[in-house]
């Protein structure tokens, strides 16, 4: 029996990607030099879950492909442009034919009945004192460049990056494409994060990379991923049964995930996905959008913003903004205040002049979760698991 084609972990790579456009396509153009050399750098922007981090996977794996060299940094790292330098080190002393060289030395005196002579050390290039990391990335890109690949480093959780260390990779970066040798620079992250990072002096060089805004998808899209994505095994899954999970996704590519892997799981050995078994999945597929995207969200969110989000609870679909003013008893300009704040950390949207609404799939039910027990039921624990469901064979 084939194993779970679903991948419902954030950062793994879906068989099948649900994704607006051709981003990974466009990039790979670029490498080849078909297309603009600015979009060699690609800054991604989406919220939470939406495969930021699976297309910046995407465009690492489309390098190497086409003979690049690849660093991913981490933002969690002490110095990012140590961890660069070393990652650059490490490189050179592969590809660089000078990276070690023979010298000579004198032996010295030994024992008695040994003679002083000459003898052969190797000698590391790169060991010693340190060079400038401007240097040793102009003869890395050179050096790959001659080879007719490049250098391409990426980033994810840009907006966490400390900012006098991002400024000075991407000044780096920035030299490098000056100089005309073949480099890339991907970064990703949440999208309010990268705005505010956008808007710090110090980040030219990301304003001027390639946007690429990473969403959702409509229904009909997302049934359909999850149609190819049974289709590659030896299951199938009934029309019906794919347009409903695309429905409890929401066209969200996480969820995608989560609806295939629990209905793959409650359809057990049979031969294919019922829609029974979408349905009786869909209550485990909203615990787990609510403990793995909306628990971090919520989990600190301050008063009158919470208070603001259950303000909303009352309208069946958008809300006037009016409205939540009068049942918060606040002013315009403060309700203003609420609202924007909200915007920006995505949890609602305008839906119109003088309307707003949530923002994600399920934080409806996550709010009522939340106001009914009092804490969410923040567990972090791993979303309960569909058990598979034996059924009566259907009649031929």
């Amino acid at each position: 029996m084939d194993s779970n084609p679903f991948t419902p972990g954030f950062g793994l790579t879906p068989r099948v990607l649900a994704m607006q456009g051709t981003p990974v396509e466009d990039f790979a153009e670029a490498l080849a030099g078909r297309r603009s050399v600015g979009e060699r750098s690609v800054l991604i922007s989406g919220a939470r879950g939406v495969g930021k981090t699976v297309l910046l996977a995407q465009m690492h794996d489309v390098a190497e492909l086409a003979g690049w060299h690849a660093i991913t940094l981490h933002t969690s790292s002490t110095s990012m442009v140590e961890e660069l330098r070393g990652a650059v080190v490490d490189l050179l002393r592969t590809v660089d034919p000078d990276a070690t060289a023979r010298r000579l030395t004198r032996a010295e005196a030994g024992a008695v009945g040994v003679r002083a002579g000459v003898g052969l050390d190797l000698v590391d290039r790169y060991g010693g004192e340190p060079t400038p990391l401007g240097r040793l990335l102009d003869r890395l890109a050179q050096l790959l460049t001659e080879r007719e690949g490049g250098l391409l480093v990426g980033l994810d959780e840009v907006q966490s990056a400390d900012r006098d260390q991002l400024h000075e990779v991407a000044q780096h970066m920035q030299d490098l494409t000056g100089r005309g040798h073949a480099v890339g620079f991907v970064a990703a992250g949440i999208r309010s994060g990268v705005d505010e990072l956008l808007s710090h002096p110090r980040t030219t060089f990301l304003r001027r990379a390639h946007k690429v805004e990473v969403g959702g998808v409509d229904v009909g899209t997302a049934a359909e991923v999850i149609r190819m994505t049974v289709a590659d095994t030896g299951k199938t899954i009934t029309p019906e049964a794919a347009v409903r999970a695309g429905e409890i996704s929401q066209g969200y590519p996480y969820l995608m995930q989560v609806i295939g892997a629990q209905a793959w799981q409650r359809s057990g050995t049979a031969e294919a996905i019922e829609i029974e078994d979408v349905e009786g999945a869909a209550e485990a597929t909203i615990d787990a959008m609510i403990h793995n995207v909306h628990g971090p969200a919520l989990r600190d969110l301050s008063g009158r913003k919470s208070d603001y989000l259950y303000a909303m609870l009352e309208d069946e679909g958008p809300s006037r903004v009016s409205e939540i003013a009068r049942r918060m008893d606040l002013n315009v300009n403060n309700q203003n205040v609420h609202r924007s704040r909200l915007i920006h950390d995505e949890l609602i949207r305008s839906a119109g002049r003088g309307l707003v609404e949530f923002a994600m799939p399920y934080l409806r039910e996550a709010l009522v979760r939340r106001r009914e027990t009092g804490s969410l039921n923040l567990a972090y624990g791993p979303a309960r698991v569909a058990r598979p469901v034996k059924r009566a064979p259907r009649p031929r």
